[in-house]
């Protein structure tokens, strides 16, 4: 019986030994020196703003001490255009980790330039870490480590809008109404448009189309403005209605600057213009509103 009381007891012993050993390497990838560890992005892609004049990339330091702080070199590789137009060093200095860093996230700052020069193109770039200069740090932990950052400088929208942009013909048709499709009809009558320029503004298009047309007999124009503020803001449509026995105007309003779409030049293919149906409450409104707009 002593034997066996003995055979259990050194079975016991190490299991919790083995327990101990495996509890000890899950517990922490630093417990043998606090000093090594890994670095990588934060994520795989960030996008500039127009004219941003520079632009930050957040690096992941895994590391849970570096009291001297240390080094992180990188480069740049073309993806899409010519990227060296607008970043400012090609060859950047590397980037240094202050001991102080207390986010443990410092950013890779990228100064740019030429980015207020209007762009009908999109030019992308990858951020690649190459090396760190402390031993004990690695680029990356895995496989899934992401260490290529991918930037996309985008369309930088023209003081004036070319001449063939958003122009011809279009499909237009709601997309959230409320008087129109209340009664078996439309707020703007679906079907083919012809988009033309303002010959007043460059900036705006105009077009013919029925509004309420189950009660409105005429076209309306509709005029779209290309705003400095890159959205698009549709102006009054008055289509002579009421519901109130004449006394208040049922109409069409813009929506807010804040409020409107946001215009790419880059792209005129499609659109959606949102706007306030009935601000005026003549038939219980307002009503947040929207009509598309598709290219033929």
């Amino acid at each position: 019986m002593k034997h066996i009381f003995k055979i259990i007891y050194s079975t016991v012993i190490v299991a919790l030994v083995l327990s101990s050993c495996a509890s000890d390497v899950d517990n922490s990838k630093f417990q043998s020196n606090p000093e090594t560890g890994w670095i990588e992005f934060r994520s795989a892609a960030t996008t500039t703003g127009q004219v941003s004049p520079s632009h930050q990339i957040p690096v992941s330091i895994e590391v849970p001490v570096y009291p001297e702080g240390f080094n992180i070199s990188y480069s740049f590789e073309a993806v899409e255009g010519d990227f060296t137009q607008f970043v400012a060093d090609t060859t950047p200095a590397p980037l240094f980790v202050d001991p102080q860093e207390e986010t443990r996230s410092p950013n890779i700052n990228i100064p740019l330039v030429n980015m207020e020069i209007a762009r009908d193109f999109v030019t992308s770039f990858d951020v690649i870490i190459t090396a760190v200069d402390k031993n004990g740090i690695t680029l990356g932990d895995n496989a899934e480590s992401i260490l290529r950052h991918t930037v996309t400088i985008p369309c930088s929208n023209p003081d004036v809008l070319p001449g063939d942009y958003y122009v011809g013909d279009y499909t237009i048709a709601d997309v959230e109404a409320t008087i129109g499709p209340g009664n078996g009809t439309e707020n703007f009558a679906g079907g083919t448009v012809t988009l033309s320029v303002d010959p007043f503004n460059p900036n705006r298009r105009i077009f013919t189309v029925g509004a309420l047309p189950a009660f409105n007999g005429q076209l309306e124009q509709v005029t779209l403005d290309f705003t400095d503020s890159d959205v698009v803001v549709i102006a009054e449509v008055n289509p002579g209605l009421s519901c109130d026995g004449g006394v208040t105007a049922y109409i069409f309003e813009g929506a807010s600057i804040a409020d409107s779409t946001p215009w790419d030049i880059c792209n005129d293919e499609s659109i959606t213009i949102l706007y306030t149906e009935d601000p005026l409450g003549s038939c219980g409104g307002p009503y947040p509103s929207s009509f598309s707009l598709t290219k033929n």
